[in-house]
């Protein structure tokens, strides 16, 4: 099948998932995905600015790239919560569930600050037409304690989805990019 025949085929099934019953949007979103496997950090409390996203990831319309740079927003369909604000709020709490530590989102809640802070700056984060979700970017770790060392890493992780789901299948499939980036980050950037 070529692209152009692939991309069709996806919006034809997203426009359809896209559909609600009073023809309004349907807002979509995803479960916290379960961590198997808990990672060993050294520190007792990290604390995670704000995620930075993309413009278009960061609107409520759901995008999806044609593979060959064009991003377009899924019709009647919009994400559940604020981008932004869900992005930081998911990769909190697989950090925390991953790691079982003290693990916030700024502003930082607590009485004493945190030892380290990651900030997470993606710049992409989109579904592609051909059934593959991609978060691509940077995180920085800093340390309160001037003796540990501080990082920046690069990432790019891909979870595949299957492009008949429709927003379903694309909300769950950010779902699961999310948890890994946590992953990522506990063990490259915290451990």
């Amino acid at each position: 099948m070529t692209m152009t025949l692939k991309c069709l085929a996806v919006t034809a099934a997203l426009a359809l998932a896209g559909c609600g019953d009073d023809g309004g949007p349907v807002r979509y979103s995803a479960s916290e995905p379960v961590q198997t496997s808990r990672v060993s950090i050294p520190m007792a409390s990290v604390s995670l600015r704000e995620v930075s996203l993309p413009a278009y990831a960061s609107e409520e319309g759901i995008a999806v790239s044609n593979g060959a740079g064009a991003i377009t927003t899924g019709p009647n369909s919009i994400w559940a919560d604020d981008p932004t604000r869900a992005v930081t709020l998911r990769l909190t709490n697989a950090l925390a569930d991953l790691t079982g530590r003290l693990v916030a989102s700024e502003p930082w809640p607590f009485r004493d600050e945190p030892e380290t802070m990651v900030e997470v700056r993606v710049e992409e984060f989109v579904a592609e037409a051909g059934g593959q979700f991609v978060a691509q970017g940077r995180y920085y770790v800093a340390h309160n304690d001037e003796a540990r060392t501080e990082k920046a890493l690069s990432f790019r992780i891909t979870e595949p989805f299957d492009p008949a789901g429709g927003f379903i299948a694309i909300a769950a499939a950010r779902t699961r990019v999310i948890s890994a980036l946590a992953r990522d980050i506990a063990v490259r950037g915290l451990s």
